[in-house]
């Protein structure tokens, strides 16, 4: 992998993911005081349909990126061309589907969903733009693979930190000349999605000029043969979406709109991280399809080694501080909410993470190696069970809101530490054990930096009582459980070379 790129892809992405959960961070506690929690918990609901959605679109987009990138690096412009235009008329396609279905949601809206009367007209305006954002992103998907064919993340991130800036300076600007309303996120979320549509449709002319959009390349049997690998990703985005974008509807339904409402606030962290993720994983995945396509399993199994390491690093070294320190972020964050509550609810939310965590770039093996069908198919068994354990707990036990993210862990749990790693295993013809081996050494891992905070939580040097004492004490943790993350995963030749390198950058 070219060391430069890689970092500068790196870099960049996280960035765009920074920029992403800081509107978040300084938006929910606003939004929460100015129209209470009930109110804020529509905004994820709204964006969790959107991933709803994603069950149709992923048969087609999913695949796209593994199509296109192949036939680059195998330099078959004419073939880019029809995977390009193929998928992009198949997304027009799906997007007058959506069209119809999202009409229909908006009018009956009020027969599905909890609505309290006064956010009535906000909450149907707010799905109104939320649902037209989610056609736009729909149409114009495709124009973002190229940048990920060329390995040009960077640029990507450039535009998400240009349209996260824009969204917070708009919901700012509207918040303070015009009274709070929860549809003013919808709306502006409408329009970043026009500006990324420009933006990524400029950037694929100029990364790859030789893309033509012209009815002449679409292809109906291309268009089949990548919804026909796609179609077990969609299967797969479905028992996702079951297994963990259903809870706030599910809260919604048992709980009603203040029940959604207190769930939807343990979700910044989980989503901050799946945002972190989607930033960092995305860096390894051209390298992999390239080293795939070459028949080279090893550096395939270097790099993947590599993104292990890297996600380690960057989510699960923050992730040990929030769990020590969590209580406090919260208390300091929505001080008029239950900081204890918040941080249970979030801990059981993420313990499957960090169990799969360890491995996360291992599902991708399922997507490089075209072998979905049986994971698929056992993701769907997984989904099940968890929507059956979700709604037993909802009905039978004494839970609460509670039960939602337990199910979810019960599940989670089971599935991390049985199928995905033993089948991951098989499609690269290793021993089975080999991911097994690689969660179970990434969790000691984990469990380590969580003593080691706990440990510095006890030594009590800070009484956390301000923002400032707070991000003081999490950085000075953080960089010691950061250290020691260094030492565990890399050796320390790798180490001692990385160190002489930026040593001769700072001399010069």
């Amino acid at each position: 992998m070219d060391r430069r790129r890689f970092v500068v892809n790196l870099v960049s992405n996280l960035l765009s993911a920074l920029s992403g959960v800081g509107i978040s961070f300084f938006l929910t506690p606003y939004i929460v005081e100015h129209l209470g929690k009930e109110a804020y918990g529509f905004f994820p609901l709204s964006n969790n349909f959107i991933m709803y959605a994603g069950i149709i679109t992923t048969a087609l987009n999913s695949m796209s990126s593994r199509y296109i990138t192949i036939s680059l690096e195998k330099k078959e412009i004419k073939e880019v061309n029809t995977y390009f235009n193929s998928i992009l008329f198949g997304n027009f396609f799906i997007s007058i589907g959506f069209i119809l279905v999202s009409a229909l949601f908006c009018y009956f809206i009020s027969s599905i969903l909890d609505i309290p009367t006064n956010l009535f007209y906000d909450v149907r305006l707010l799905f109104i733009f939320i649902f037209i954002s989610l056609i736009i992103n729909v149409s114009s998907a495709v124009f973002s693979v190229t940048a990920f064919a060329f390995n040009r993340f960077d640029k990507l991130a450039y535009i998400n930190i240009i349209s996260n800036t824009i969204k917070l300076g708009a919901i700012i600007l509207l918040f303070y000349f015009f009274t709070p309303k929860i549809y003013f996120l919808g709306l502006v979320t409408a329009a970043i999605s026009i500006y990324t549509l420009i933006a990524n449709y400029r950037l694929t002319k100029k990364l790859f000029p030789e893309i033509v959009i012209d009815w002449s390349f679409f292809s109906k049997s291309t268009l089949s043969l990548v919804v026909g690998s796609g179609i077990w990703n969609s299967i797969m985005a479905l028992s996702n979406v079951i297994n963990t974008q259903l809870d706030l509807l599910i809260a919604n339904h048992f709980f009603g709109a203040s029940g959604m409402g207190f769930l939807s606030l343990t979700k910044f962290i989980p989503n901050a991280i799946y945002i972190l993720l989607g930033i960092i994983v995305p860096v390894f995945l051209p390298e992999m399809l390239k080293a795939y396509a070459r028949n080279d399993m090893e550096k395939l199994k270097k790099t993947l080694d590599l993104s292990f390491k890297a996600i380690f690093l960057v989510v699960l070294v923050p992730l040990a501080v929030f769990f020590v320190y969590g209580e406090e972020f919260f208390h300091l964050w929505l001080p008029t909410q239950d900081a204890k509550a918040l941080h249970i609810l979030s801990i059981l939310t993420l313990i499957p993470f960090i169990v799969h965590g360890t491995v996360e770039t291992v599902y991708h093996v399922f997507v490089i190696t075209n072998k979905l069908k049986m994971a698929s198919a056992w993701g769907i068994f997984i989904s099940v069970l968890n929507f059956i354990l979700v709604i037993t707990l909802c009905l039978k036990s004494s839970l609460g809101v509670y039960a939602i993210p337990v199910a979810a862990l019960i599940s989670g749990v089971f599935s991390h530490l049985t199928f995905t790693p033993f089948y991951a295993s098989y499609c690269l013809q290793e021993s089975r054990w080999y991911f097994f081996i690689k969660i179970i050494k990434g969790l000691a891992g984990f469990m380590l930096l969580l003593l080691v905070a706990y440990g510095w939580k006890r030594l009590d040097f800070f009484v956390i009582d301000s923002w400032i004492t707070f991000i003081t004490n999490s950085f000075i943790i953080g960089f010691i459980l950061l250290a020691l993350s260094l030492f565990i995963k890399f050796d320390r030749a790798d180490l001692y070379k990385g160190y002489k390198r930026i040593q001769k950058k700072v001399t010069l």
